[in-house]
């Protein structure tokens, strides 16, 4: 609905020259109207209702600018991607473009909401900047250019697991504090490391199986009954068309660690991902700029006989996990597989 009431009003505002006076339309659930200034559009306000919501807003224009300003009652996080602008360079729009978006309530899951969303773009033959952020600052999304011109893409979120689960990557994350930085260059490439910490994982799902047979390895997990909690996450991705690919992976709880790598395809439903969990001296030397980690453990580590490699795999509806939960690996062999992390 919104991106046809753009395309009327694109079309009306190049079209302007056949049009000498005020104009209006109004239907069931829909309202255009239309004000000109020397057979110039100046401005167009709007109201529509979708889904039982009410969206109203104002579209002004100037010789030089376009300043489109929305509002919305309630919306949920599908919806709002559905919408969520991505221009692409477009040398024919001689126009600057300001995009206000205000959303009242964003609507995540039965249990979360994001209030008073403010979304923020700028496009000027190309795409400028984008800033999303909500009253609380729960969550924080923006792309803004640094002093070279490059774009720098940075996020938070105070509920990582909520995080997650609005963008369809998982459902059985549990809180967690998550901050994400990367380069941007368009919206289908871009690089982006993700860093989470103090989560849990969902004793309910298939993927706390695989956990739960990892922190057999960890004594001190067991004894405070807390297999499912972890310290700290880390994701490099990089996005490349439809594709999402991250390396050098980590997941850290208690005394256990995880590396993995892998690629997804959110589109097609498939993502595939390749790692090894083992006690955490085990990645000492792979995970030394972590912070925390040297209070864990300390400068002469040896190098630990165990360690299980496991692999996920995603087609459509259907995720299976393959892991072997106690295979032993030689000193040798376990530096030779963890050469790939180096």
């Amino acid at each position: 609905m919104i991106k046809k009431l753009f395309f009327i009003s694109f079309f009306i505002f190049f079209s302007h020259s056949i049009f000498a006076y005020n104009y209006e339309y109004k239907s069931d659930d829909v309202s255009i109207s239309l004000k000109f200034d020397e057979s110039k559009i100046s401005e167009i306000k709007f109201e529509f209702v979708k889904d039982n919501q009410k969206h109203f807003g104002v579209i002004d224009y100037s010789n030089k600018e376009i300043n489109i300003n929305l509002n919305t009652n309630i919306i949920t996080f599908d919806e709002f991607k559905k919408f969520f602008p991505k221009p692409q360079k477009n040398s024919k729009l001689n126009k600057k473009i300001n995009f206000n978006w205000e959303i009242a309530e964003l609507f995540i899951s039965d249990k979360y909401s994001l209030y008073s969303n403010k979304l923020n773009f700028t496009y000027n033959k190309g795409f400028e900047l984008l800033t999303f952020y909500d009253s609380k600052k729960d969550f924080e999304f923006s792309i803004l250019p640094n002093l070279n011109g490059d774009k720098q893409l940075y996020l938070s979120a105070r509920d990582a697991g909520q995080f997650f689960y609005a963008q369809k990557i998982t459902k059985n994350m549990i809180g967690g504090a998550l901050i994400g930085k990367g380069n941007f260059r368009r919206f289908d490439d871009y690089d982006l490391t993700i860093k989470v910490k103090d989560f849990s994982v969902n004793k309910e799902s298939k993927f706390y199986n695989l956990i739960f047979t990892s922190r057999l390895l960890d004594i001190f997990s067991i004894l405070q009954n807390k297999q499912d909690k972890f310290n700290y996450l880390e994701v490099p991705i990089q996005k490349k068309g439809k594709v999402f690919n991250f390396d050098h992976a980590i997941m850290l709880g208690g005394t256990v660690a995880f590396s993995f790598k892998g690629e997804a395809n959110p589109s097609e439903k498939v993502a595939t991902v390749n790692g090894t969990y083992g006690p955490l001296y085990l990645f000492e030397k792979n995970f030394k700029n972590v912070p925390f980690l040297s209070e864990l453990f300390g400068k002469n580590v040896e190098e630990s006989l165990l360690a299980a490699d496991f692999k996920v795999k995603k087609n459509g509806n259907k995720t299976d996990f393959i892991f072997n939960p106690l295979s032993i690996l030689t000193p040798g062999k376990t530096r030779n597989f963890f050469d790939i992390w180096e």
